[in-house]
């Protein structure tokens, strides 16, 4: 009987619950990113400033800002 207990049904359960906590804490996580208002940022190769994603361009494989000191 504790061959049963300690040998099958607590090592399965085990997996069960370590399982489901798993995939919890990875659904709050992705929510977590989902729902917040954080942006993305790049960080300008001219000016060295860091500007939200959709105010960089790439120009030859850097990232430039939309600045016009940068553009030059």
């Amino acid at each position: 009987m504790n061959f049963l207990i300690f040998g099958v049904l607590a090592p399965f359960a085990y997996f069960l619950i370590r399982f489901f906590i798993k995939r919890m804490v990875i659904n709050f996580i992705q929510n977590a990113k989902r729902n917040s208002n954080v942006k993305n940022m790049s960080k300008c190769e001219k000016c060295e400033m860091f500007f939200q994603e959709d105010e960089i361009n790439l120009v030859d494989g850097k990232s430039i800002c939309n600045k016009p000191a940068c553009n030059k």
